[in-house]
């Protein structure tokens, strides 16, 4: 009845975000790609990949040791006051010379992990009509070609020569934890030394009645095999399906919940129980037997958060949870599940002194 995939770990060393300001409209501009990226180059850029390399350039920044120079130099290369907490995986303001993160490692060994749900969303619809409009000849040169969504990552690609594998996954409302626990797989199968792995998002205009979201969250993993620096964490992932329509038979949602538990109980690391669990959830009746199975798992040993945030247009909210955990200088293991109503749940637990 689901499909089953297998515990993947990794070491985080650097987190980035890019998110609107409390209160701004996602159909307002917001962000500013010449203090974020630099004047030239980005402009003709979608805005879900302007947010992707702003993220991932202040994930590289921050990236724990690798970019603060010799063990113990403290240096940091972004402005001040763009450090994150002491204790915390950093998360930059504006960017620094992120790059210095990938020194020491092979262009052919640094890859990336996107995902999406709307980023392109709003240039499609702008295809259309200009199309509708005009011609297919009124078309940008500049941005038609990112109507195919992979492209989005293939530019991050660019901008840090990562020669090795580029993926991007775009499964409903989990696409950022699914891109995380793809990275940390292949990590582990010795496919890479150095992933950015994350989840960009564009306000999409035909949200409907689900919620909009735009920005970007990028996490720099490194292999499971790296011991865990000061201001690092492991990263521990997996993934479940559980086909909407089983939930119909008792059997059925048994099983299911059987499958949630069992996901808990693998990815918590031995003898450290996670201290608070969010369960990101959507509504749906998928989102309730998953809550109801964590919540039987958590049950008198675990803090437990339920968060219904509700339809939403992108996989943005599950991985601001986690990169609010990776800052949030925790002293224990945190674990956030998202559901789908489409039957997909990803489960991501960070543990700021894990050693793989």
């Amino acid at each position: 009845m689901t499909a089953r995939d297998t515990v993947a770990e990794a070491v985080v060393t650097g987190v980035g975000t890019v998110a609107a300001p409390a209160g701004t409209g996602l159909d307002e501009p917001w962000f500013d790609y010449r203090a974020r990226l630099g004047p030239r180059g980005y402009k003709y850029l979608p805005d879900a990949c302007q947010y992707l390399l702003a993220a991932a350039k202040d994930a590289l920044t921050r990236s724990g040791a690798e970019s603060a120079g010799p063990a113990g130099s403290g240096r940091t290369s972004g402005p001040a006051g763009s450090a994150g907490s002491a204790g915390s995986v950093g998360s930059a303001g504006a960017a620094g010379d992120g790059p210095a993160a990938l020194a020491g490692c092979a262009e052919e060994r640094r890859a990336a992990v996107v995902g999406t749900n709307s980023a392109v969303a709003a240039l499609h619809a702008d295809i259309t009509e200009v199309v509708r409009a005009g011609g297919i000849n009124r078309l940008s040169p500049m941005l038609t070609p990112f109507f195919s969504v992979n492209l989005v990552a293939s530019r991050l690609s660019t901008e840090h020569r990562l020669k090795g594998f580029n993926t991007t996954v775009t499964s409903p409302r989990v696409a950022g934890l699914e891109a995380l626990h793809v990275a940390a797989r292949e990590l582990g199968a010795g496919r890479g030394d150095l992933v950015l792995a994350g989840v960009t998002e564009a306000f999409d205009p035909g949200h409907g009645t689900a919620a909009a979201e735009a920005g970007s969250v990028v996490l720099v993993l490194r292999p499971p095999a790296d011991a865990v620096r000061p201001g690092g964490a492991l990263l521990r992932t997996t993934l479940r399906f559980v086909p909407p329509a089983a939930l119909a038979h008792e059997s059925g949602r048994r099983r299911a919940g059987r499958e949630v538990r069992e996901a808990l109980e693998a990815l918590a690391a031995p003898g450290r129980a996670p201290e608070l669990i969010r369960v990101v959830t959507d509504g749906s009746a998928v989102a309730a037997a998953v809550e109801a199975a964590v919540r039987d798992w958590s049950a008198r040993r675990v803090p437990l958060s339920v968060e219904a945030v509700g339809a939403r247009a992108g996989a943005l909210a599950p991985m601001e949870r986690v990169a609010h955990d990776l800052r949030d200088g925790a002293a224990g293991p945190r674990t956030v599940v998202a559901v789908a109503g489409e039957g997909n749940v990803a489960f991501a637990s960070v543990d700021p002194y894990g050693t793989a």
